[in-house]
């Protein structure tokens, strides 16, 4: 009888480094976004949305790496760019839908942030991490069956986006209050200024990064 042996350890391993990889990254967002602009440079601007994703690809290289199933370099630097990517992608995607609702959302909500920008950011993100991450590290499965995986897990990363967002004014402001406690935000940002797009940026990316995390020690063969 086959089946699919799980490895608790990595599970709660990889779903503490998605939180890990978020607390980062919203403690580093602004002076990095204060350094860019003082350098007056348009591609280190732009390289700035890779960052949160680059934070999450090493968190999650070395956790694979801890638990022993990531032995070669060259698949760590692969899982870290392809979330490098996927971040930027799933950016992308959403700005896509968010300007061009296509129908889904009043003309009058265009440009907002929408649950159909929401679920095709997180949909986009989802697929391309569990799609590598299964093909790289479930050796002893045939690649339709790693694929096939993949696609059964990516509607998850969908409803952890809608889910991170709309938590912002719990769970976003909670981890504002941590980095805002340490003078990590904008000296002039204020808790009702908070209660915006900061705080579900705050959560969205907890939300999603420690449930994703989860989900990839669930597709993951264990040893």
């Amino acid at each position: 009888m086959n089946y699919q042996k799980r490895d608790p350890a990595l599970m709660l391993l990889v779903s503490c480094g998605g939180l890990i990889s978020a607390l980062i990254t919203s403690s580093a967002i602004f002076h990095l976004g204060h350094f860019v602009v003082s350098q007056h440079n348009r591609l280190l601007d732009f390289s700035q949305i890779f960052f949160p994703g680059a934070v999450y690809g090493v968190i999650l290289s070395g956790c694979f790496a801890l638990r022993r199933y990531l032995h070669d370099a060259w698949k760590a630097i692969a899982i870290t760019a392809v979330c490098t990517l996927a971040y930027f992608f799933s950016t992308v995607a959403a700005v896509e839908v968010s300007l061009h609702p296509f129908g889904l959302v009043p003309d009058d909500r265009r440009g907002e942030v929408t649950d159909p920008a929401l679920v095709a950011g997180g949909l986009t993100g989802a697929f391309c991490i569990v799609c590598v991450v299964s093909l790289l590290l479930n050796s002893r499965l045939t690649w339709q069956h790693r694929i096939l995986k993949a696609l059964c897990w990516t509607p998850v990363g969908a409803i952890l986006a809608v889910v991170g967002w709309a938590l912002g004014p719990s769970i976003g402001i909670a981890l504002w209050q941590i980095v805002h406690s340490m003078n990590l935000t904008a000296p002039t940002e204020t808790f009702q200024n908070a209660q915006g797009q900061p705080s579900h940026m705050f959560s969205l990316w907890a939300i999603w990064q420690a449930g994703m995390g989860f989900v990839l020690g669930l597709v993951v063969n264990g040893k």
